[in-house]
């Protein structure tokens, strides 16, 4: 991911960095000499920028876990003539209008550049459009899970991102061998609503996380924290 002193570290803030310019920049285009074009040009790279933070991301990685699930059951689980075998459909998504093109975030980048270049900047707009400021110290202990509550088979896990993207969590239920991925979040808290290996049988369920930032997991791992469902 490309940055620049002020562009966020963490993907809520940077969403919030898009919306922040898309709410105010129309009263700074005489100011800051944004011709027409490029007024056209940035309104749609912020509506793009702000789908794939706010809606297409989110949406995908909620599709990861149910199709991991599902792949696990098919390949291991147990099923009886009452048993949901379809695979769980994608979310369905529609794109915003116009066509996106490749490096939006960059020419963005390029635009700030422009504007803090035009006569008409100001510090005072700079601030107002949240494109002055250091970007934040990496917070660089792993993550600490720990347990919101348990309802049921659901278990909710809360934690603190500090600065990070987000987290790569996995699980080891009893009986499995290992640990292996559960899923990726970018907000406390997380909800775990698998159901019960063996129906009416309580189990523990183990859970670690490390940090996960620009789609690569650190794999460096918090402490494990155990918790009982179903007992």
């Amino acid at each position: 991911m490309p940055n620049q002193p002020y562009f966020p570290t963490r993907e809520g803030d940077q969403l919030k960095f898009f919306t922040t310019i898309q709410s105010k920049i129309a009263s700074y285009y005489g100011p800051l000499d944004i011709s027409a074009a490029r007024q056209a040009k940035l309104t749609l790279a912020l509506t793009w920028l702000i789908w794939a933070w706010q809606t297409y991301l989110p949406a995908r990685r909620q599709d990861a876990p149910a199709a991991t699930s599902w792949r696990n059951a098919l390949a291991t689980g147990t099923s009886d003539a009452s048993t949901d075998t379809t695979p769980p459909q994608p979310a369905a998504l529609t794109p915003p209008a116009g066509t996106a093109f490749f490096g939006m975030l960059t020419w963005l980048f390029e635009e700030i550049a422009r504007w803090k270049a035009a006569e008409g900047y100001t510090d005072t707009i700079g601030k107002d459009l949240g494109i002055i400021g250091a970007a934040a110290t990496q917070h660089t202990d792993p993550p600490v899970l720990t347990l919101g509550g348990v309802s049921g088979t659901n278990v909710e896990l809360d934690f603190t991102l500090h600065e990070h993207t987000g987290i790569w969590l996995e699980s080891q239920r009893q009986g499995d061998p290992a640990f292996a991925f559960l899923a990726t979040d970018t907000a406390s808290p997380y909800l775990d609503n698998r159901p019960l290996k063996t129906p009416g049988q309580p189990e523990w369920r183990d859970y670690r996380a490390c940090w996960w930032d620009n789609d690569t997991a650190t794999l460096a791992f918090g402490p494990v924290l155990r918790v009982i469902v179903g007992g």
